[in-house]
């Protein structure tokens, strides 16, 4: 790998970082590290992140996939049964990071439970930061009351909010589920502040 990749590698770390921190989730500080220890550990090998939230009981596990070859199914089951097998939990949040876009039978094998809490990021797609962009909303997502709450305000049912799909960059970013609801902010010079909600599926 040549250093410009190296280089996009380490802002798509950056990013994921991030992007764990947006979603509520501690990052220690140490995973903060420069380009030159970013490139020690890239020489070993040794890029893959484990996240413990012990206050939330939340565990994430990175994994950056480097290898010439694309990821593959059987890649898939061999990264998710060693990871389960070596902290011994089956609810870790596994987060991968591909060159090349999943594959078909990937994309079918990770409809099934097992894989429920496995992400896929293209590396291309988490250079930048998507949520630093001038323009862009703040979005958080509803808890169960406050859910109750808006239904109950507005006299509506979850059905009936506007949709955004699951598969939307920003809904992928902050790891939202079906069927729960963003609360979106918007901000401009000529209204001001406007809240809306966007039901995702």
């Amino acid at each position: 790998m040549d250093f410009q990749e190296k280089q996009i590698l380490f802002k798509v770390r950056k990013t994921v970082l991030e992007m764990i921190r947006d979603r509520g989730i501690i990052v220690p500080e140490t995973e903060d590290i420069t380009f030159e220890q970013f490139n020690v550990k890239h020489n070993n090998n040794n890029l893959d992140i484990f996240i413990n939230n012990e206050l939330s009981n939340v565990k994430y596990y990175i994994y950056f996939h480097n290898d010439i070859k694309n990821f593959s199914k059987a890649d898939l089951k061999s990264v998710m049964s060693k990871i389960i097998a070596k902290y011994e939990d089956e609810s870790i949040n596994l987060i991968l990071i591909l060159k090349e876009k999943e594959n078909s039978s990937i994309t079918k094998e990770l409809t099934k439970d097992t894989y429920k809490n496995v992400e896929v990021f293209l590396r291309k797609n988490m250079v930048f930061n998507i949520t630093h962009h001038t323009f862009q909303q703040k979005f958080s997502i509803l808890s169960k009351d406050e859910e109750k709450e808006l239904i109950d305000k507005y006299y509506t049912t979850k059905g009936k909010l506007p949709k955004m799909s699951k598969n939307d960059p920003i809904a992928k970013y902050y790891g939202i589920k079906s069927e729960q609801i963003f609360k979106i902010i918007r901000k401009s010079p000529e209204v001001g502040e406007s809240i809306y909600y966007r039901l995702v599926r």
